[in-house]
């Protein structure tokens, strides 16, 4: 069984077929956090969304941490 191609953070990469947004952050080894954000194809996913965003083939993900502080 062959994944899908999507892009994470300007990298191409594959991962299996069916994977959610939750399961994406897992395989990068991201934590989710409030001061984490992602964004999918340029738009805001909410964290509630992460476990029911399937990603498709060609989608661009983007990790984003917030440097908080003064």
């Amino acid at each position: 069984m062959h994944g899908i191609k999507i892009t994470a953070n300007g990298f191409e990469m594959e991962v299996p077929r069916e994977t959610t947004l939750e399961k994406l952050l897992d395989i990068l080894e991201e934590t989710v956090r409030p001061d984490v954000i992602v964004e999918l194809n340029r738009k805001f996913v909410h964290l509630n969304d992460y476990s029911a965003t399937l990603l498709r083939e060609g989608d661009d993900v983007e990790v984003i941490h917030l440097e908080m502080g003064g």
